[in-house]
């Protein structure tokens, strides 16, 4: 067990920007919910996954997202009128505490602890932060080891642990419980819907199970790991270093795919999620050639010159190229970062992301492109 200080939790916020692929959940909440627990006079702590007994039960929860159109902002007016003065970590720990406990109510157990379901500067603190102001440690592991944008996109259902039961609870006052999802794309879309019927967000609780499972269903140790590499960052700036550099340099299974200045952006949000493409013309070693990306939330397929290149379920990070830190593929003012000098990063994926199941569930023709999945240590240099 260990207790983190309010710079494990920055450098925390830092490594998660980076290792969310552009996605994650919002980093301002997670910056609220952190300030939270230190203003209180509490702390973090945090518990390897093999130090939860086996018999122990944990779910995974999270915050589910979803584009809301016109039509239905109108419809929710007037439900959405009352929570429009209530803060925002008041209502994610309202709905987080509501999912959770119904979900409980539904297994007959308590849980130990929750687990996030990805890795990400707000989708990671939320149940850490759920766990902590109920006096239980939070796990020191995540359900992807990168964001992702779809909940049927985890290790948990590599493992084949189960999705359903799960519990899920709005700002509004409506709660659903699942009790069987037929399997996790069906759970990802129930949940989708209701995000988007919701105004645009739900908490989620969900994949209940013993520890012993979990611990054979989830990517150990990468809540450590963030802390190391924004702690590694952060330490390089203030020793004048390059934190590309550093990060390459410590980080054994990370190489750079590419460097460039961005040359286009595009964004639009569709059936609940943000969807768009990114260019990046190069420079240094990559003088003359043009990297492209596409997103989903997360930046998810990338191809040099026309010809496909790194792709999920490894993790592509987009991060500056003086900083270190991580991009946001939801950045507010898309032709302010024109021009802008990026470094793009490859993380090797879990090893349950390198099975055949993983790859099948993750890989790029999930998202209907006829690419085969290559690991970024086999890519041409």
């Amino acid at each position: 067990m260990r207790t983190l200080i309010k710079q494990d939790m920055l450098d925390l916020m830092v490594g998660a920007g980076i290792l969310g692929c552009g996605g994650g959940g919002s980093e301002q909440l997670g910056q609220r919910l952190i300030n939270s627990v230190y203003d209180s006079g509490n702390q973090f702590t945090l518990a390897d996954p093999m130090e939860i007994p086996d018999d122990a039960y944990l779910c995974i929860i999270a915050g589910v997202g979803g584009g809301v159109g016109e039509e239905i902002k109108k419809k929710l007016q007037s439900y959405l009128a009352a929570t429009e003065k209530h803060d925002l970590v008041d209502i994610q720990t309202k709905t987080g505490q509501k999912a959770r406990a119904e979900l409980e109510a539904v297994i007959g157990q308590s849980f130990y602890s929750y687990v996030p379901s990805e890795i990400g500067p707000g989708n990671t603190i939320l149940p850490m932060y759920l766990a902590t102001i109920e006096g239980k440690p939070a796990v020191d592991a995540d359900a992807c080891g990168r964001a992702k944008p779809e909940m049927s996109l985890s290790t948990t259902h590599v493992a084949g642990i189960p999705i359903s039961p799960m519990a899920m609870a709005n700002t509004i006052g409506d709660i659903m419980v699942v009790k069987k999802a037929a399997d996790d794309y069906r759970g990802e879309d129930i949940a989708r819907y209701m995000a988007v019927i919701s105004g645009g967000m739900v908490s989620v609780a969900r994949a209940p199970n013993t520890a012993a499972n979990y611990k054979q269903g989830v990517v150990r140790n990468s809540i450590s790991r963030c802390i190391r590499l924004g702690s590694l960052v952060r330490t390089s700036k203030e020793k004048g270093l390059n934190a590309v550099e550093s990060i390459l340099k410590s980080e054994l299974e990370c190489i750079q795919l590419f460097r460039g200045k961005i040359s286009s952006w595009t964004r639009r949000e569709e059936g609940g999620f943000m969807w768009g493409d990114l260019n990046i013309q190069g420079s240094h070693d990559f003088q003359g050639r043009r990297l492209g990306i596409w997103y989903k939330n997360e930046y998810l397929v990338t191809w040099i010159d026309g010809k496909p290149y790194a792709t999920c379920p490894d993790s592509i990070t987009v991060v500056d190229a003086s900083t270190g830190e991580g991009l946001s593929a939801w950045v507010p003012d898309l032709k302010a970062q024109i021009g802008r000098e990026v470094a793009i990063l490859g993380f090797k994926g879990d090893r349950l992301w390198r099975t055949e199941k993983g790859t099948r569930l993750f890989g790029p023709k999930h998202f209907g492109y006829d690419i085969d999945f290559v690991p970024i240590e086999r890519l041409p240099r």
